[in-house]
């Protein structure tokens, strides 16, 4: 492969870039993806594009969003409809990212863009809750930064895990950077009030540890698992969210024809959506149509009412998927899916494989109580990790 120019260079640095941003603006992110559009249209990386048929999730993304915008066809709301397809059309960064001309200091780069910009929030999160920094702060929403608290919750996991394999390969940073970031990302989860990150560490940092580790290692490892949990456990923010999502089902049990609880409005989108689901099988009620559709459905008393809240999704990926798309979009949201982890599954011995498969794995769980399809930074995001080379091979499993 001849040497890149400066040019090719700095667009796989600036297809990075939003990664950065994520935790810290959605504007600069939404910026730095409009650079990086700009960069790859002059500099001709499109000429590459066959490489992108490489990849085995190619066909699945394309018609997933071709079949989203088909729905705009037979949506009642246009305006919703396209930021449902706005969010599709971010797909294209895939296939931008595919046709790129990867190398492993190209890599290096970019997962230190991410760690970059987790850290970033991470200490103006402790600045900013501890009154150092005068912000805006919310004092029920502490360690959060300037990230929504359920997205920086799944991001503090993310990196948890990520970090959790280059403590062990040395690849990417020494353990002496690794590790003091592995601590202050792990408190900031423990005490922020993210119930969706700290359910998703839980499930997932347990299977990675039996995944990379081995002997001393791995109980050593279990050890600090255990200690973030005991945290939590004594963390006065996660009690008082246990206790209110408590209550939150004793109210939507006792009282289940109206809602106006967090967990309440939760689970009535869900039903909405499998309402849907079940009345529109084939075409869906149409790209974003969800809120019509709920509203019509409250009226007519078949799902329970959430007065003053307008809900535009299930609050669970593949319900919002199949109520607005009917079976096609579902099967071929699944099939994307199954492809993309497929392949991220095959090279988790590789940095990249191992980033994209951990992501993936909070995908698909975190997708089943919130719509992280439809999210700026969850949509932007799976589509950038699935541009990462994911087939190639640079370094060996950490032992």
């Amino acid at each position: 492969m001849p040497p890149k120019t400066t040019l090719e260079r700095s667009l796989i640095w600036l297809y990075g870039l939003p990664v950065f941003f994520f935790p810290l603006s959605t504007a600069g992110a939404g910026i730095a993806a409009g650079l990086f559009l700009l960069f790859y249209l002059f500099s001709g990386g499109w000429r590459h594009w066959r490489r992108v048929r490489e990849r085995p999730w190619w066909l699945p993304l394309l018609l997933m969003m071709l079949w989203t915008f088909a729905g705009l066809l037979w949506t009642s709301d246009l305006h919703d409809g396209f930021k449902v397809a706005t969010t599709a059309a971010y797909g294209i960064y895939a296939f931008m990212g595919a046709s790129l001309a990867w190398e492993e200091r190209d890599l290096r780069i970019f997962l230190r863009l991410f760690l970059a910009g987790m850290t970033v929030n991470a200490l103006l999160a402790i600045l900013i809750t501890e009154h150092i920094l005068h912000w805006h702060y919310d004092p029920s929403m502490p360690f959060v930064g300037l990230s929504d608290h359920i997205w920086w919750s799944m991001a503090l996991t993310h990196a948890i895990l990520w970090l959790l394999w280059d403590i062990k390969a040395v690849w990417n940073l020494p353990r002496i950077v690794n590790l003091p970031l592995l601590l202050i990302f792990a408190g900031e989860l423990a005490l922020s009030p993210g119930r969706s990150g700290q359910l998703l560490f839980i499930l997932l940092t347990p299977v990675a540890v039996f995944l990379l580790y081995r002997g001393a290692w791995r109980y050593w490892a279990m050890g600090g698992i255990a200690a973030v949990l005991a945290l939590m456990t004594l963390s006065p923010f996660i009690q008082a969210r246990l206790e209110l999502g408590y209550q939150n089902l004793q109210q939507f049990a006792a009282h289940p024809a109206s809602t106006d609880t967090s967990w309440g409005i939760r689970l009535a989108t869900m039903w909405a959506g499998a309402e849907m689901f079940w009345q529109h099988p084939l075409f869906g009620v149409g790209t974003g149509d969800f809120a019509p559709a709920m509203e019509a459905l409250q009226r007519a008393r078949e799902v329970t009412a959430t007065p003053g809240t307008r809900n535009d999704s299930a609050a669970n990926s593949y319900l919002s998927e199949a109520a607005v798309l009917g079976l096609p979009g579902l099967l071929l949201l699944l099939w994307f899916l199954l492809r993309l982890s497929g392949e991220a599954w095959r090279g988790r011995s590789n940095p990249q494989g191992w980033f994209v498969l951990t992501y993936l794995g909070i995908f698909w769980i975190g997708g089943l109580y919130n719509t992280l399809i439809w999210g700026y930074a969850d949509a932007l995001g799976i589509a950038i990790f699935a541009g990462l080379p994911l087939h190639r091979s640079w370094s060996a499993a950490p032992r």
